[in-house]
C-alpha cells in the first residue's frame, strides 16, 4: 500500500517538475489556437490535433472539469495547478 502512495506522489511531482518548465510562450500559442468556449476535454482534444507536447497535455489533464471562455481562463488555471 504504501509503496502505490508513494509512486501516485512521485507522478505527481513528474507532473508538477513538467508544468514549471513549460515556456510560457508555448502556452501563449496554446492558447491563441483554441475555439472557446471550451470544455477541459474540448481543450486536450484541440491541443492534442495542434501537436502539442506530452507535457502541455498533462497540464490539461489536470484541469478542472469546467468551461472555459477566454486565453485568460486558461493562464488562470495554470497557475492555480502551479500553486501561484
Amino acid at each position: 500500500m504504501r509503496g502505490m502512495k508513494e509512486s501516485a506522489m512521485g507522478g505527481m511531482s513528474k507532473a508538477a517538475g513538467a508544468l514549471q518548465g513549460l515556456d510560457p510562450r508555448l502556452i501563449e500559442q496554446l492558447s491563441s489556437r483554441i475555439k472557446f468556449p471550451a470544455s477541459k476535454e474540448s481543450l486536450i482534444s484541440q491541443a492534442k490535433e495542434s501537436g502539442a507536447s506530452q507535457g502541455v497535455i498533462d497540464m490539461l489533464n489536470q484541469f478542472e472539469d469546467k468551461q472555459y471562455n477566454s486565453s485568460d481562463d486558461i493562464k488562470s488555471e495554470i497557475q492555480r495547478i502551479q500553486g501561484k
